[in-house]
């Protein structure tokens, strides 16, 4: 029995490695694809933790655990995979886009589902669940005017709710192909006073007090 239990722990221990080797050569590719610094991935995930625990703390009817932080930090990885398939003239465009290319990459939310989807079969549920909603839903907004689904409120799953702040703020921090780096104080406010969108009030209750740890982050990492 002991050898059994031993064995199945091994194994569990095996396939969570193999989850997270999946998301992190998904992810590595996007990072090339999109010729970003190398270090937006690993910004949004550090922000996604800090943020995911502070909400773990303060609203535990949240459901969350360490456990699903580990996997929802994870996941984050995949927010972007849909960026794949987007044309280069679109990705990399220098300039503001037309309307007709924003929508256009807007896609890369379904898009990057499909991806998920095709290797659905060989990791954990968990890992492609989240994968999936983060993927599909980091751009709703909590008024129902994000897309693709136009969902609203606690439709939104959390997964993507956290994510989505995580990564809007690491965009308004980090130099882009597209725009300068805006200061971190302007950063914030924009997030809270509903520039970006709107997030959950709950959300942005975590977020103000986690400013300090997001900051740090984001001059750590810098690059």
């Amino acid at each position: 029995m002991r050898r059994q239990n031993k064995r199945l722990k091994e194994q569990a221990v095996k396939l969570k490695e193999n989850n997270e080797k999946i998301i992190e050569i998904l992810g590595t590719v996007v990072e090339y694809r999109n010729l970003e610094s190398g270090q937006h991935i690993q910004r949004v995930k550090g922000f996604t933790r800090i943020l995911a625990t502070r909400m773990m703390v303060k609203y535990p009817e949240c459901g969350l655990d360490e456990n699903k932080i580990d996997v929802l930090v994870n996941a984050s990885s995949l927010h972007d995979v849909g960026k794949i398939v987007i044309p280069d003239k679109i990705l990399l465009k220098p300039g503001k886009l037309t309307a007709e290319e924003f929508e256009y990459m807007k896609t890369h939310t379904t898009r990057g589902c499909e991806i998920i989807e095709t290797v659905g079969g060989i990791w954990e549920e968990d890992y492609r669940k989240a994968s999936y909603e983060i993927c599909r839903h980091h751009h709703e907004r909590y008024d129902g005017r994000g897309y693709p689904d136009g969902l609203r409120g606690e439709d939104i799953p959390l997964s993507a709710q956290i994510v989505s702040v995580a990564d809007v703020y690491d965009a308004l921090v980090s130099e882009r192909v597209y725009k300068s780096a805006c200061p971190k104080e302007k950063a914030f406010y924009m997030i809270l006073n509903g520039e970006c969108g709107v997030f959950s009030p709950k959300l942005m209750e975590c977020f103000q007090e986690v400013r300090e740890a997001f900051e740090t982050l984001a001059d750590q990492m810098r690059g």
